[in-house]
């Protein structure tokens, strides 16, 4: 039976993704995982291999007969593109067909940048990191902050940027570039980043907690990426009736009039978070090896002070180690993880937040029968969002027929 345009398509991009996943694979160990007969598999490889997308090596060679070939990706089939956002930061990085990096770059978002000033910025990422021949381009993934809707390509909600709310990204950014434009959740992003290419490799259940200014959790299970029945799996930093103790209101209060009960995880254990109730201290008055209250104090301030040991800055990170120990427990019982990755830049902190967070998790889970799962840091950067956008569409992509 002749298969369709579209059916093609979904094998070619199958195999792609077998041999993507198992480096070095033969026609016949794919055929087998595939459940095709080895004479279409090798069909559509030899089309596959003329297009330029695969390419084939020789094993060592036997005593007698021909060397067996196995297949590999072709670095020259193609670049992909991953953009990956907040309410500060907007990085990018292009990809070529065999994921390696390529090129990066970094912008800053303002809080008085409007909508169109921020699409502007993502459409300036992607041509900084465009191939020379444009033509190569094959796909961009973006990894949007909030809720999302990617089968329509809308960003819904994101509470740190203002009037983010039902912005169209994919079908104007593909109307631009000329190639398919896929959207998911930035933190989800990052798990895809991890799932391929970092500590979730070849771990089946799993969690990728990302802090930045706000708080979510990319969740993995028998080896898939969970998006829930509307794509809102893992907003934890919307968590409330948080157990603060009297120092976590101290120090994280901003003094608006909230009450205990309506503040939000990311309101006690973020980037933003810490950076703030710093502030606080560092307005008060209070000793501290923290620059001078005339600067703007950033994230980089803080990883300084930390490696200095710098009381109140540690005072500080324990509190919100703490509260993510909490949450990290809760998130454990719930799905009983094997391993728990943390990312974003609190990962620079080393062992100054990872100790606190390990100590209150582990207290939790013992106390509660839990199964007490490895936690750790992710060893991927600033730019795995980015990068886990550009497999997003790596993976989303198929063979144009």
């Amino acid at each position: 039976m002749k298969l369709s345009t579209e059916q093609t398509a979904s094998v070619e991009s199958a195999i792609l993704k077998q041999v993507r996943a198992h480096p070095g694979i033969s026609r016949v160990a794919l055929a087998r995982h595939l459940k095709i007969a080895a004479s279409t598999v090798g069909t559509y490889v030899g089309r596959l291999i003329t297009e330029g997308f695969l390419a084939e090596s020789e094993k060592a060679v036997r005593e007698s007969g021909r060397p067996p070939t196995t297949l590999r990706l072709n670095p020259e089939g193609g670049q992909f593109i991953g953009v990956d956002f907040e309410a500060r930061n907007l990085m990018a990085m292009a990809v070529d067909f065999s994921d390696t990096p390529l090129k990066q770059t970094h912008k800053s978002i303002q809080r008085s940048d409007s909508i169109s000033d921020i699409v502007s910025k993502i459409e300036r990422a992607i041509n900084e990191v465009l191939p020379d021949n444009r033509g190569r381009l094959l796909a961009i993934g973006i990894g949007a902050p909030g809720l999302v809707d990617p089968v329509r390509g809308i960003a819904l909600q994101y509470k740190y940027i203002n009037r983010w709310k039902n912005v169209s990204l994919t079908a104007p950014l593909s109307k631009r570039f000329g190639v398919p434009v896929y959207l998911e959740n930035t933190i989800r992003s990052m798990a895809l980043a991890e799932l391929w290419f970092g500590q979730g490799r070849g771990v089946r259940d799993w969690l990728c907690i990302g802090i930045r200014s706000g708080i979510g959790a990319g969740l993995v299970a028998g080896g898939q990426l969970q998006r829930g029945a509307t794509h809102r799996a893992g907003e934890i930093g919307r968590w409330r009736g948080l157990p603060l103790s009297i120092k976590a209101l101290e120090l994280f209060s901003n003094g608006n009039g909230q009450a205990p009960g309506d503040l939000e995880l990311q309101d006690v254990a973020s980037v933003r978070a810490i950076l703030g109730a710093l502030e606080r201290v560092r307005q008060s008055g209070s000793k501290s090896l923290l620059p001078s209250r005339s600067e703007a104090l950033t994230f980089n301030d803080v990883v300084r002070a930390a490696s200095q040991r710098d009381r109140l800055t540690l005072e500080v990170l324990e509190v919100a180690g703490e509260i993510l120990g909490w949450a990290v427990a809760q998130l454990a019982l719930a799905l009983n993880p094997e391993r728990v990755i943390l990312a974003g830049p609190l990962t620079l902190l080393g062992d100054t937040l990872l100790h606190p967070l390990r100590k209150r998790a582990e207290a939790i889970l013992q106390e509660s029968a839990g199964e007490v799962p490895a936690i750790v840091n992710s060893a991927m950067g600033e730019y795995s969002g980015a990068l886990g956008a550009a497999a997003l569409a790596v993976h989303e992509w198929k063979p144009a027929r």
